[in-house]
């Protein structure tokens, strides 16, 4: 299988499964992350994104045509599916992100990084066009002048160096992206769908931002953090 999915309670764990050749992302592995995503439960409150072995992804399969094939269509659909996901999910970088690989953690809501974490989008190197996304995405998460170093140089920074703009949290193995997943998954599941479309608001309109704010407002789950600071308990939030 290109892709393991698992269920741990409330969290859902996605594996890109193909370390015999570092990750990389095929047409075949792009549609099955989507599958995977669309056939996770609707009981799923946050995701991690992994890769299998010692590699997250090393980008896009250099053995297939990506000019005359469909690849960049599909990785678009694989990257807008991520990011309408109506519940959080996090990358756990385990290893190299390279160009498309990158480009996917980027599409995540939140990243954690080991230290054999490596980031590079190499754009330069293969005469490959650059689109708004990924030059306004890269620029948000670690400023506009890194951004502009990665993107013209091409070069490679290390996992100390992206902790520390910001691009991710550390966290050395996977265990710790899964507890992040957990806490996540513990929120108030409106409020953080009603964040994911501000936050992209590319891809939703005034009217879906609008109305994703006011579930929020309108349902069950307000009540139920009153009661519970009342009564000085952890919140059950059920999404209602």
């Amino acid at each position: 299988m290109l892709v393991i999915s698992e269920l741990r309670g409330d969290v859902a764990l996605v594996t890109i499964n193909r370390h015999n050749k570092r990750n990389a992302i095929s047409v075949e592995v792009a549609r099955a992350l989507v599958d995977a995503l669309e056939a996770l439960p609707s009981q799923v409150r946050a995701v991690v994104l992994t890769g299998a072995g010692s590699s997250f992804s090393a980008g896009a399969d250099l053995g297939e045509d990506k000019i005359a094939g469909n690849f960049f269509a599909e990785f678009f659909k694989l990257t807008d599916a991520l990011r309408r996901y109506p519940a959080p999910v996090i990358a756990h970088i385990n290893g190299p992100a390279i160009g498309a690989g990158m480009m996917l953690s980027m599409a995540c809501d939140l990243r954690t990084i080991a230290p054999a974490a490596l980031f590079r989008i190499p754009l330069v190197d293969m005469a490959i066009g650059v689109d708004e996304w990924t030059v306004s995405t890269l620029s948000d998460l670690v400023g506009g002048s890194r951004a502009r170093q990665l993107l013209y140089t091409g070069a490679a920074s290390e996992a100390e160096t992206m902790i520390e703009a910001g691009y991710g949290l550390s966290a050395a193995h996977l265990d710790e992206a899964l507890s992040l997943a957990s806490s996540l998954a513990a929120k108030a599941p409106l409020t953080m769908r009603s964040m994911k479309t501000q936050f992209e608001r590319e891809l939703f309109d005034a009217p879906a931002r609008r109305n994703a704010m006011m579930a929020a407002f309108e349902s069950q789950d307000v009540s139920e953090a009153a009661r519970a600071r009342a009564e000085k308990r952890p919140p059950t939030f059920r999404g209602l």
